[in-house]
């Protein structure tokens, strides 16, 4: 499954992602995407190479993560009280650790692809999704493909419920839909953000020494 860097980033500020505590594009650009309380939801996310599903469990300072990719299943708790992210396959007795501040995170997010100074938000009006009351939001990036948007709907506690993303690059084909379903406000449970086990460090990316020939340049 592809996606656009544009669209990455989005998702991950969305989903969760460890990867948004070091990413260019962060709630501080679209302060209407920050939570205003604990809440967990199912996430469908569509795009032209297949949908995938996202169980996600919100608190201020932990998030978990149960992420359904065709062929693949992740597990991941992000705990910025200890700046640390995990990372488990479901069913599994492994556990990698990687450091929140890493600044490999970034470029595994495709969040290079949007600066907060290049991103604009405004208020469209208010709405209505499955009987909840939200505020829709238009957010335009610009980056070397050119202008992308967004549209968000959000609920009175900054809980997205919608989401339209339409990159520039593409013409239409890289457009992603991200839904929420089964949404509940509330405490959520302290062992989901736990992994039970002790948890090794993520290995080194492997980087080529400076003037190393790369295979195929």
């Amino acid at each position: 499954m592809r996606i656009s860097p544009v669209a990455l980033s989005i998702i991950c500020l969305l989903t969760g992602n460890a990867y948004a505590s070091d990413v260019s594009l962060s709630s501080d650009a679209l302060p209407f995407l920050q939570p205003t309380e604990s809440y967990s939801g199912l996430r469908i996310i569509e795009t032209a190479e297949g949908d995938f599903a996202q169980r996600l469990h919100w608190t201020p300072d932990k998030i978990r993560t149960e992420t359904d990719l065709p062929g693949m299943s992740m597990i991941n708790i992000v705990r910025e009280d200890l700046g640390v992210m995990w990372i488990m396959p479901p069913g599994s007795q492994m556990c990698l650790e990687q450091p929140l501040d890493d600044s490999a995170l970034a470029g595994m997010s495709g969040a290079d692809a949007l600066e907060p100074a290049g991103v604009e938000y405004s208020e469209i009006g208010a709405d209505t999704i499955d009987g909840i009351e939200v505020t829709k939001y238009e957010v335009i990036s610009e980056d070397d493909t050119g202008k992308n948007r967004a549209l968000f709907w959000v609920t009175e506690h900054n809980i997205p419920l919608r989401m339209e993303v339409s990159p520039a690059a593409g013409g239409g084909q890289h457009d992603v839909v991200m839904r929420m379903e089964e949404l509940e406000i509330g405490e959520q449970p302290a062992s989901l953000f736990e992994t039970g086990m002790e948890c090794a460090p993520m290995p080194a990316v492997p980087t080529a020494p400076p003037g190393a020939s790369v295979p195929g340049g």
